[in-house]
């Protein structure tokens, strides 16, 4: 397989597993239609951290000159703990690539 073809399927898993997961995330609420309040608020809510901690990645990179990672956290923190970043992805990738597989 093609790197875009295998990048095309993990699009459609992410989008699919989205999809289906929000109106059964909503339905867990109850059944009365101002459940989907709190849920609009609790997606805003989450949304707004993720922006705000990909923001602060870019000042942070914006500061040091970093280019990735691994070279912020060598130049905020120090090399000696450098791999923690590239590893956390790792881990992180293969728990939401595994939980995605059970949806399937």
């Amino acid at each position: 397989a093609t790197m875009s073809s295998e990048m095309f399927n993990m699009v459609k898993a992410l989008v699919g597993v989205g999809v289906l997961g929000l109106p059964a995330g909503i339905a867990a609420f109850g059944d009365a239609p101002s459940a989907s309040i709190p849920a609009a608020i609790l997606i805003a809510t989450i949304g707004a951290i993720a922006g705000y901690n990909f923001s602060l990645l870019g000042r942070l990179c914006a500061m040091t000159g970093a280019t990735s990672y691994r070279s912020a956290w060598e130049k905020s923190v120090g090399e000696s703990t450098a791999w923690i970043p590239g590893s956390s992805c790792v881990i992180k990738t293969f728990f939401a690539i595994l939980a995605y597989s059970m949806v399937l």
